[in-house]
């Protein structure tokens, strides 16, 4: 199995030509199949796959990490640019999302498109709630369980959604990542990890009987983690049995939490930044 993931969308890019943009999207090949993992917020995704010499019509399918707008907003542009496609994702993708601060709404971070918006632009929606595969060796993980008691979905309670007329807290649980079951180990691509990338990971090793994990790409939302949580984090990824060869990270993970992994766990920490890629 030959896999290969291009960062198409991140907050930082290493090129002037290339743009940043507040979001994530990435391509993954596995083989001959490719598919994009998010596709950001705004147009960055074709400028920036122009630029890198990729054609996104010759993608097979979209999967959509979560309903937030940096992940989902392109895609009704995008499938007007290259055409119908399969679309997985889980079916609380399109639930009203707000943020609140000081006592009020300062943002909907909702998918900001209908599901018949979406249909009608040419994707074909594919619900994935639970653990899926959609190509040999390549998994949807499904709604992930929060097993442990030190991650949460970031914002420090500010995510609200929107259920029977009131917002409650916004657990997230539509958060799914991708796996692809490599010989040589598991390869996780994320694209906020608001599940916990603890908590994904075990259970991408629990649904596969994987135990070596060579990669953990994309967002981890840990720019506003407390330092219980980091060193609980650090802490799991120094264990023996639990080493992530490469950790990747992106978009949602701060400053702060990169500097901290990287200070605890050196050169397998790599910080993604647009047109980066990746190859096992």
């Amino acid at each position: 199995m030959q896999v290969k993931i291009q960062i198409l969308v991140e907050n930082t890019v290493p090129l002037s030509d290339l743009a940043g943009e507040h979001g994530f999207a990435a391509l993954i090949e596995v083989d001959d199949t490719k598919i994009l993992l998010d596709v950001g917020n705004k147009g960055t995704i074709m400028e920036n796959s122009q630029l890198l010499g990729i054609d996104l019509q010759e993608i097979d399918a979209i999967v959509l990490s979560h309903g937030h707008y940096d992940h989902t907003g392109a895609l009704p542009a995008l499938l007007t640019e290259i055409g119908s496609k399969k679309i997985y994702a889980h079916s609380n993708l399109f639930e009203h999302r707000v943020v609140f601060a000081g006592g009020k709404i300062i943002v909907e971070p909702g998918t900001p498109f209908s599901q018949e918006q979406l249909e009608e632009a040419g994707g074909t929606l594919i619900f994935a709630d639970d653990f899926t595969q959609i190509y040999p060796g390549v998994y949807i993980s499904g709604e992930i369980p929060r097993a442990n008691d030190f991650e949460d979905v970031g914002g420090n309670g500010t995510f609200k959604v929107e259920r029977n007329g009131e917002f409650v807290d916004d657990l997230l649980p539509d958060d799914i990542a991708l796996i692809i079951d490599h010989p040589d180990g598991l390869i996780i691509v994320s694209g906020c990890a608001h599940s916990g990338i603890i908590n994904i990971m075990d259970y991408a090793r629990f649904k596969t009987g994987r135990s070596e994990v060579l990669a953990f790409i994309g967002g981890t939302h840990l720019l506003d983690a407390s330092d219980n949580r980091i060193n609980k984090t650090i802490a799991y990824l120094q264990e023996e049995n639990k080493v992530v060869d490469k950790l990747v990270v992106c978009h949602c993970t701060g400053f702060s939490a990169s500097a901290k992994l990287y200070n605890a766990l050196g050169s397998r920490v790599i910080k993604g930044e647009v047109g980066m890629e990746f190859c096992f």
